[in-house]
């Protein structure tokens, strides 16, 4: 016999059941955890490049977090009364305040972090390709400065210089200094292309990067804000903020009753008064 609509009813029930949305609520938790877990360690509180891969993986992992506690909150209505179920919630909520303002730290932290890790990337680069400058100098000198092809060979070894073979050292001095000049030559080409490569990022081209952190990072802020609440508070989060940066929509209309009150109390003084004179 096919199964009957109440048989596939009841399935989708338990397949939507408190018990199953707390389960992969905690799942998508443990997920989030090992992603951050992963890009934390080894901790370089002051290193940009850790600052830049900490919140690359706290905004790529984020969306899990978010979804597991979205579905926390809905096993928490779709359930009976369950203590446990309920303080873990109330538990989760409360740390997402937490999680919400860090997310708004993020933004800043994620701009200046960008900045400092290009601006020590080009500084190594032009530290490296100087001290490469400065050894082809000394190669140059040395190799200018031989008298035999023996004490070239010996020169070039000391300097960690180009190799020389038997048959380089068996050739005559003015042709093997030409030889080894037009090797260093070359070296001196690559090196200047490196230089031309290794140009410095100006922040106009890190602007797309860096607001496309920002504005991850303030949706994710906004969604967990929107989930979050403070102990001891109804409302969430994102709700109290609104009500902070919006005035009461009751707050003109509390204005008029009070004047109309005023103008209702002294006309009822004019008519007690034209009363009494009569």
């Amino acid at each position: 016999m096919p199964p009957s609509s109440d048989s596939s009813r009841s399935g989708s029930l338990v397949l939507f059941s408190s018990p199953g949305l707390s389960v992969v609520a905690l799942v998508l938790f443990v997920l989030f955890a090992t992603l951050v877990a992963g890009a934390v360690w080894p901790v370089q509180l002051l290193n940009p490049l850790w600052q830049l891969r900490l919140a690359s993986s706290l905004v790529n992992g984020a969306p899990f977090a978010l979804l597991g506690l979205a579905l926390l909150q809905i096993a928490v209505e779709l359930g009976p009364h369950d203590p446990v179920l309920e303080r873990r919630q109330r538990l989760c909520s409360h740390l997402a305040v937490a999680v919400a303002l860090g997310f708004l730290l993020l933004v800043p932290l994620v701009g200046v972090a960008g900045l400092q890790q290009s601006r020590s990337t080009s500084t190594a680069q032009n530290s490296r390709i100087s001290g490469a400058e400065r050894r082809l100098v000394v190669l140059r000198q040395a190799v200018a400065s031989a008298t035999n092809n023996e004490e070239i060979n010996q020169r070039l070894q000391r300097l960690q210089g180009p190799v020389l073979g038997p048959a380089d050292l068996a050739q005559p001095l003015p042709l093997l200094k030409a030889q080894a000049g037009a090797v260093l030559d070359q070296a001196a080409l690559q090196i200047s292309r490196e230089r031309e490569a290794s140009q410095p990022r100006t922040p106009l081209l890190l602007l797309p990067e860096l607001l496309r952190n920002a504005l991850a990072s303030l949706a994710l802020a906004l969604g967990f804000a929107a989930l979050a609440r403070r102990p001891g508070s109804e409302r969430s989060l994102l709700q109290e903020l609104q009500s902070t940066w919006r005035p009461s929509r009751f707050g003109g209309a509390g204005r008029r009753v009070s004047n109309a009150d005023g103008d209702y109390l002294r006309e009822l003084g004019r008519a007690d008064r034209a009363d009494r004179d009569f």
